[in-house]
């Protein structure tokens, strides 16, 4: 029997970008407190392009609203706003993360974005009863010193809502130049994610799992290669796949090539989550139905994918409970 309608179930999205979210109206208000005309297309300048051939062109999206985030009033309102559309979606609990490093050199302090961040969130959850955790993420490309700072401040912000860290950015860039960081992360107990087998190939999954990271953004390439497979679901890995965004960037032809469905009949600790609504101009509930016409997921199947997503979110005892409990109930 097909889901009528998976908005109105509760959902948990592990995996959406802060910056990633912003609403195009958002986008037209920041420019225009700069005292800067707003592009009368502004709105598909903000949304990848329907030609998009790879992920480092989808991230060239993010150049064109990425400055004007870069203050307190900017990233309180994006997290704030982030709340209520994951809250109209019926996510119950979301885990946002960005590189509070990004506007380092405009004299942006990443205390202060991710000050900014988690007054946004709480505000957001006042306001509509979602649950959230914020992850900080180090960026490939840039100095490993940077991602070290990004572990320092995770560590400092843990009591206050940073529940772990990423590796995120294009994979082309080598995961092994940030192992100092990762190393520092596993000494502190932060929980760990890393962007790998996204665009990159099965062996950076492999470098994400030398790290102990504890899930892995997209991990799609992992079915390229059963030895490293194997190796994460020995680990009890948790792979954060995100259907629309791999289309998009061209990190697989068609779902007909996605390794969702197969890694959830298998097994595979596998979830769905949205990773960056706004670029994509998507919701989780559409990435449900996306799953659901394209491989007949069951409800059964369905839920199985969304206690991986409690298991495996950066949280405490009491709260994953109560997600597995939420779920359950909703989705029997």
């Amino acid at each position: 029997m097909r889901i009528p309608d998976f908005a109105s179930l509760p959902k948990i999205d592990l995996h959406v970008h802060l910056d990633g979210a912003l609403r195009p109206t958002t986008v037209a208000d920041l420019i225009r407190a700069t005292g800067r005309p707003v592009p009368p297309d502004v709105e598909k300048l903000c949304r990848v392009a329907p030609d998009c051939r790879s992920l480092p062109e989808f991230l060239k999206t993010f150049e064109f609203f990425l400055p004007y985030l870069g203050t307190t009033d900017a990233l309180r309102r994006a997290a704030v706003e982030l709340c209520e559309d994951q809250a109209a979606d019926n996510v119950v609990y979301f885990e946002t993360r960005f590189a509070p490093t990004l506007w380092l050199s405009r004299g942006f302090k990443p205390e202060q974005a991710i000050e900014a961040a988690l007054a946004g969130l709480e505000e957001g959850a006042k306001k509509t009863g979602v649950k959230w955790g914020l992850i900080l993420c180090g960026i490939r490309d840039y100095p490993p010193e940077t991602t070290l700072t990004t572990v320092r401040l995770a560590y400092r912000y843990l009591v206050d809502g940073v529940v772990g860290v990423d590796l995120a950015g294009d994979e082309r860039a080598h995961a092994v130049y940030h192992s100092a960081a990762f190393e520092m992360a596993r000494r502190l107990e932060i929980p760990i994610t890393v962007h790998a087998g996204e665009a990159g190939p099965a062996e950076n999954v492999r470098q994400a799992l030398d790290f102990d990271a504890d899930r892995i953004g997209h991990g799609i390439h992992a079915a390229d290669d059963p030895a490293i497979l194997a190796r994460a679901v020995k680990r009890e890995a948790t792979f954060e796949m995100c259907l629309t965004s791999n289309l998009q960037t061209r990190c697989v032809a068609s779902l007909d090539d996605h390794p969702f469905a197969r890694f959830l009949r298998e097994g595979v600790r596998v979830c769905l989550n949205t990773d960056d609504p706004g670029v994509q101009g998507s919701t989780l509930s559409q990435d449900f139905a996306l799953a659901e016409k394209q491989w007949g997921l069951t409800r059964d199947e369905f839920r199985t994918s969304l206690l991986h997503s409690a298991q495996a979110a950066f949280a405490d005892d009491s709260l994953r409970a109560h997600l597995r409990a939420t779920i359950e109930a909703a989705w029997k």
